[in-house]
């Protein structure tokens, strides 16, 4: 319940005092960074504000983190005073702070009749000398501790119709309860309010490649054909056309060409009342694969990142290398971590490949551990871990297997010889969380070790990863033939696939088209590159022909997959 106290008019006429000030309507949340927030006082006109104080408390932790003496300060001629940012006209700005000043809740407001001196930060809230509280979120919980230390008994919540970004917190006209409705800044809270309403927002991809794509952001909107808009996006095209808020009484507005990884904020401003903003945040547009996925690294030599949808998540860009149609881990040179996304699956997921270790001129140090490929999730949880280890008999080294842990939990009892090339098969039980490691099996069923049980990882398994460590201990890692699967038997190659297994022609092309000819009857897969390793085809085949058209004069790379094994071949475009 609000206080509300009433002296005589003549008493009122000779200055303001005690319950003569309330908080008259706030916006603790607006469009963007908060950047247009403001604590709206209503008092008599021209009244004197000397003696009065306003506080801010953090909900966070009950005590206060500001406070604002009001001596010397007079509410305007029609008995507003305004305390906010530097995007409206105030008359005491708050600082901007990383995202605004005014704390989105749940939080609390205060005036006091008091000296700020007895206010500093970290001040618990109290009802000494209180003239008007507010307690508000943005659909938080209710603060009880904020509640009873000002003897309030709602917290009042700006996001009570869902557009907390583009409505305030506004006294009614009893005094007795906070509505949340449009803005009504410097205004009565019954004056007239925006009828538009900015109402969902969506983000699509215009493509899927590795590099950086374009995407299309809308936002739907109701209460339109009520008065003349502008409407604008600091990104990419306003399109209309499936909707205008100027003769449109519903429809949806079009940003189009924003580039990904950009967010774009739509805005819609009639120059009055309604001045309201959206921000649509950027999809991933990445070219996310499927299970099964085949990798052969048959790529330029040079950096893994760029080929296919291979993508950084630390370390130095461009570190971890592709040599002769192998990649090459190699601990001791510049750290990277790069991984290849595919769509999250439940259940088991295997990684396999053929791994080679280069001869560093002694077996692996005791210390070294030092993993190198392993699932990840969606953030920076790592799973089913494979860790070069040292020897435990005359070997070279040997390998083992963690499920979180950056130190092998199990390892692989027999040593291991530099310039071999071992079949290194590792499951990864996402509902047991155990890792399980093979190395030249046949079989599901031939012998194997388990890492222990691990954290459960929370996160959806969304990559494959290879890690290239900055180490003191420089050995280097061959990886090819790569297979990430759902199933032990599609780890092994079934069927081999050459070069002359299929025909590609004309290459040089100068025709619009290619034609690509297999040697069977199976679906035919074809990926095309440029120099820079961006994706510009992905397509399967239906009549054997692939339009290249599109693309410019020059040299590309070609890769052709074909029942879960691929070849590249050189594409000239002429």
């Amino acid at each position: 319940m609000k206080k509300l106290y009433f002296l005589c008019l003549t008493f009122l006429m000779a200055s303001v005092s005690f319950g003569q000030v309330v908080i008259n309507e706030i916006d603790a949340d607006t469009p963007g960074s908060d950047t247009a927030e403001f604590v709206e006082l209503k008092a008599a006109p021209n009244a004197s504000l000397d003696g009065f104080i306003v506080v801010f408390f953090n909900g966070g932790t009950d005590v206060s983190y500001g406070t604002w003496d009001l001596t010397g300060q007079t509410a305007d001629a029609d008995g507003f005073f305004i305390l906010g940012n530097d995007a409206v006209t105030s008359d005491i700005e708050l600082p901007a702070g990383g995202s605004g000043y005014v704390q989105n809740g749940a939080d609390a407001i205060a005036i006091y009749q008091d000296s700020a001196a007895n206010f500093p930060d970290g001040t618990a809230p109290t009802t000494t000398n209180l003239i008007d509280a507010i307690v508000y979120g943005t659909g938080d919980a209710d603060d009880m501790d904020l509640l009873t230390a000002l003897g309030e008994s709602t917290q009042w919540d700006e996001s009570l119709n869902g557009a907390n970004a583009t409505e305030s917190l506004q006294l009614n006209a009893a005094g007795d309860a906070y509505e949340t409705k449009a803005p009504t800044f410097r205004a009565e809270n019954d004056s007239a309010v925006c009828d538009l309403s900015l109402t969902s927002s969506d983000a699509t991809c215009d493509a899927f490649t590795a590099g950086t794509d374009t995407y299309t952001a809308t936002v739907d909107f109701s209460g339109g054909n009520s008065g003349s808009y502008t409407v604008t996006a600091d990104s990419g095209t306003v399109d209309l056309s499936m909707g205008d808020p100027s003769t449109d009484e519903t429809g949806t507005i079009t940003v189009t060409g924003v580039a990904e990884g950009t967010d774009v904020i739509i805005s819609v401003t009639d120059g009055g009342l309604c001045d309201l903003s959206m921000t649509v945040t950027t999809p991933a547009c990445n070219d996310t694969l499927t299970l099964p996925i085949s990798e052969t690294f048959s790529y330029a030599d040079g950096s893994l990142l760029g080929n296919s949808s291979w993508t950084n998540h630390s370390g130095t860009e461009g570190d971890l290398m592709v040599v002769s149609g192998q990649a090459v881990v190699q601990h001791g040179a510049p750290s990277e971590d790069i991984n290849l996304p595919f769509q999250p699956v439940t259940g088991s997921l295997f990684f396999a490949f053929d791994m080679t270790v280069q001869n560093p001129g002694a077996p692996i140090a005791g210390t070294d551990n030092e993993y190198f490929a392993h699932f990840k999730d969606d953030g920076f949880g790592f799973f089913g871990r494979l860790d070069i280890v040292a020897p435990s008999g005359g070997g070279d080294y040997t390998v083992g297997i963690a499920t979180a842990n950056s130190t092998a939990e199990a390892t692989w009892a027999t040593d291991l010889t530099y310039g071999s090339t071992y079949r290194i098969t590792v499951k990864y039980d996402q509902d047991a969380n155990i890792a399980q490691l093979w190395v030249d099996a046949a079989l599901e069923t031939d012998t194997s070790i388990s890492g222990t049980d691990g954290d459960d990882p929370g996160n959806s398994i969304e990559s494959f990863a290879l890690r290239q460590s900055d180490s003191a201990d420089n050995e280097g890692i061959l990886v090819d033939n790569l297979r990430i699967t759902q199933t032990f038997a599609e780890t092994l190659s079934t069927q081999e696939v050459t070069a002359d297994t299929f025909k590609v022609y004309p290459n040089p092309t100068a025709t619009g088209f290619v034609n690509i000819v297999s040697a069977n009857n199976e679906n035919v897969a074809v990926t095309v590159y440029d120099i820079l390793g961006k994706q510009v085809i992905n397509e399967t085949l239906t009549n054997n022909r692939v339009n290249v058209s599109a693309l410019n004069t020059g040299v590309y790379i070609l890769k052709i997959s074909q029942n879960n094994a691929s070849v590249t071949k050189k594409l000239v475009i002429k």
